[in-house]
């Protein structure tokens, strides 16, 4: 109790706030680009795992802003760096960028976006994988349906409750996750990344994080060394015929949610 009380006092004057989040999407790179960023001496991540889980997680948020603050380093070990962490449901849920606002002020906010057919294949074939995974709430979303059953059975469903906590469709309809954003942060406070540029193009993405965040950009040798490493960025899997006929129909599903995302960003990827 007289702890508790002592981090009620201490934490709000002496912890450090995170000055940038990265908050998705799911399946589309941000343990990657969170493992780059940490070797990054201007930059300083949390004191837990990169998914802290606040501001999503209902019993995490009850605990109060000290739990939180309770992550990430005291201000004397900051030392003019930069505090983040990664929680890739932060982009997701409709009530979150207010949160964010409203307990953090203003900030800087990355996105990084996939292929929303490819995204959703992603994430079915990990919850598709977590039957005996050793972690009971892990395994207490395991998906034990086809990627076509579970494509199909989304579809079909008439609320968003049904789909807890997959939302292999809903994940991917960025267009609303960033407009939402864009309620409560301002368009250049808003960086969109593209996952292809980590297997295509990483110097140029980093480049563009680090001027984003107005640091100094990373050495060639970083780079290189990046080059060999390839943090958790997807890897090819075999598909069955009836996953690569789902896969395309998601594609032609998707067209018309992309277009109003290449709209509302006024720039194309790949895959836009």
């Amino acid at each position: 109790m007289v702890k508790d009380l002592i981090k009620q006092v201490v934490y709000p004057i002496f912890k450090s706030r995170p000055d940038f989040l990265i908050v998705g999407a799911q399946k589309a790179g941000t343990t990657g680009l969170y493992r780059y960023l940490e070797q990054h001496h201007q930059l300083l991540q949390n004191k837990s795992w990169k998914e802290v889980h606040y501001f999503d997680d209902v019993k995490n948020y009850e605990k109060g802003l000290i739990w939180y603050l309770g992550h990430f380093p005291y201000k004397v070990e900051k030392k003019n760096r930069l505090v983040f962490e990664a929680t890739p449901e932060y982009l997701f849920y409709n009530h979150i960028p207010q949160l964010i606002k409203q307990d953090l002020g203003e900030m800087k906010i990355m996105i990084i976006l996939r292929h929303p057919a490819d995204r959703a294949y992603s994430a079915w074939k990990m919850y598709n994988s977590f039957q005996n995974n050793p972690h009971e709430h892990l395994r207490a979303i395991y998906d034990d349906r086809t990627f076509a059953e579970a494509i199909s059975q989304e579809m079909n469903n008439k609320s968003d409750i049904d789909n807890e906590p997959y939302h292999y469709l809903g994940r991917g309809k960025y267009i609303y996750q960033i407009e939402n954003y864009l309620k409560y942060f301002a368009k250049d406070s808003i960086l969109v990344l593209d996952f292809n540029d980590f297997k295509k193009n990483i110097k140029s993405m980093l480049d563009n994080v680090c001027d984003f965040l107005e640091i100094e950009r990373f050495s060639q040798e970083k780079i290189d060394a990046f080059e060999t490493q390839k943090y958790n960025v997807g890897n090819k899997q075999e598909k069955t015929t009836s996953d690569k006929a789902t896969l395309e129909s998601l594609k032609e599903y998707f067209i018309p949610y992309n277009k109003k995302l290449y709209e509302l960003l006024d720039y194309r990827f790949e895959w836009l």
